[in-house]
């Protein structure tokens, strides 16, 4: 989903991902103890009738069991931001996984791999005997 041109559509969706959000995370912590739960983002069509939003989370020892656990919540979320916003028509809420994180810890284990491996010798560090 593009980001939204619209001014409402953006203000709609900080308000959702503040009421999601909350949501999720008090939720999470009830049902699986030791995870994180996070919505770095939202975004909305200009229509205002569906919502990306983006999740991701830490501490997690199965991920498919917080997939789960988010997508049983969803008619939940979207109740709590029915209520929350005071709109018409309330988005649909489609969750999307943001594995932004996993790919950060990764490259920086290669480079941290890189910068510790040993560095072979060069034509250059033999020819000053």
């Amino acid at each position: 989903m593009k980001i939204p041109k619209s001014k409402r559509a953006r203000r709609v969706g900080v308000e959702i991902q503040k009421i999601v959000s909350d949501g999720l995370r008090r939720l999470v912590s009830v049902q699986l103890p030791g995870v994180v739960v996070t919505v770095p983002e939202v975004r909305l069509s200009d229509d205002l009738k569906h919502a990306a939003v983006y999740c991701s989370w830490i501490g997690a020892e199965d991920d498919q069991v917080v997939k789960r656990t988010i997508l049983k919540a969803a008619p939940k979320m979207r109740k709590l931001a029915a209520d929350g916003l005071h709109i018409r028509q309330v988005p649909e809420l489609r969750f999307i996984w943001d594995d932004t994180m996993e790919r950060a810890d990764r490259i920086e284990q290669l480079l941290t791999k890189i910068n510790n491996s040993s560095v072979p010798p060069t034509e250059d560090d033999g020819a000053d005997s």
